[in-house]
């Protein structure tokens, strides 16, 4: 079959690699689309943290495509189904996986980080972490459940009520999906925060009712929305140090504030030693998804609640897998989501 394979950092190439066998429990996979991450980008440049990836590997972890073959002992999943897979491989074991927080394993392996992943034609993975789903849903969507149920994972905690005022850092994919998913709990206000304009149009098209720029003086611009009290719910999903003091920031007294992005690098944010206290604010670090998590951001989508298709500015041939890094990483034209097709 035909991969994209990173095998050291800044060396990829596009090459034949041996197909994989679905082993018992496991089915395999040929790939209809897969999303690229700026994850996938920190895999290639060498800047994500030793311990979430083992080169030489197949990136890839947002995607979707048809079983063609189950192993023994699966049930789950047939032949000729549609499927979406969860990328953590999780154990199964350890004390979170037994508390269903999968995205904690002990036992870390993830799909397009330590294991082959989507940037291929097939993939072999176990059949429990194979999500089917209807003809109804294209390809195109189906491979954007993943990010979606990392913004899922964030909103069962956020619990945004329906009237409140929500705030969304970071208008990139995770971002753009969390105003979407918190559009669906009809939110007063729904603002979101970007560096500039250039997705403000998207933005209001998942659900914004505003758009500020980092330039606009957004705390301020927010609590003169809210008769100055500020946001009941922010959402960050930048990956910057400056982006975590601003969701502070935001946040009204009482508030929540939702942390999702990561920057990378072992950044540190200054604070106030009683901001929290004196904000009483509840702050929550959100890593990933769970395997719930997952299977509610597939039925969202697949129910049509949220179209998630306007996120999707590029598709490409997956041997142009250099031309997806190069639009993340340089931006040379407008891009949110770039995807790969085999």
């Amino acid at each position: 079959m035909k991969a994209v394979v990173i095998r050291a950092p800044q060396s990829a190439s596009f090459r034949e690699e041996a197909t994989p066998r679905a082993g018992d429990g496991e089915v395999l996979v040929r790939v209809a689309t897969a999303g690229v991450c700026m994850s996938d980008v920190e895999v290639m440049k060498g800047t994500r943290p030793p311990a979430y990836v083992k080169y030489p590997v197949i990136p890839g972890h947002e995607w979707c495509g048809t079983v063609v073959h189950v192993g023994y002992g699966v049930k789950r999943v047939a032949a000729g189904d549609r499927v979406v897979v969860e990328g953590h491989n999780f154990c199964r074991a350890c004390a979170w996986c037994s508390r269903g927080e999968t995205n904690l394993c002990a036992a870390y392996n993830e799909l397009g980080f330590t294991l082959p992943g989507g940037f291929a034609e097939y993939v072999a993975v176990r059949a429990d972490l194979a999500h089917p789903f209807t003809k109804a849903l294209p390809f195109e969507a189906a491979a954007l459940v993943e990010p979606f149920a990392c913004v899922v994972h964030g909103a069962q905690r956020a619990r945004v009520q329906r009237e409140a005022t929500v705030a969304v850092v970071g208008p990139g994919t995770i971002g753009l999906l969390a105003v979407g998913g918190a559009a669906l709990s009809r939110p007063a206000r729904l603002v979101a925060i970007g560096l500039d304009r250039s997705n403000e149009a998207t933005a209001r098209k998942m659900g914004a009712t505003d758009f500020l720029t980092v330039w606009d003086g957004p705390a301020a611009a927010v609590r003169g929305m809210t008769g100055g009290a500020g946001a009941d719910v922010v959402l960050e999903a930048a990956g910057s140090d400056t982006a975590v003091s601003l969701a502070l920031d935001l946040a009204r007294r009482g508030g929540t504030v939702i942390l999702s992005g990561i920057a990378g690098g072992g950044r540190r944010v200054t604070l106030e030693s009683d901001l929290f206290a004196l904000k009483n604010l509840r702050v929550d670090g959100v890593f990933a998804y769970t395997t719930a998590s997952f299977e509610q951001a597939l039925r969202i989508i697949e129910s049509g609640r949220l179209d998630v298709r306007p996120l999707v500015t590029h598709t490409l041939r997956l041997d142009e897998f250099a031309k997806a890094f190069d639009l993340l990483s340089n931006r040379p034209e407008p891009v949110v989501k770039v995807i790969l097709r085999p």
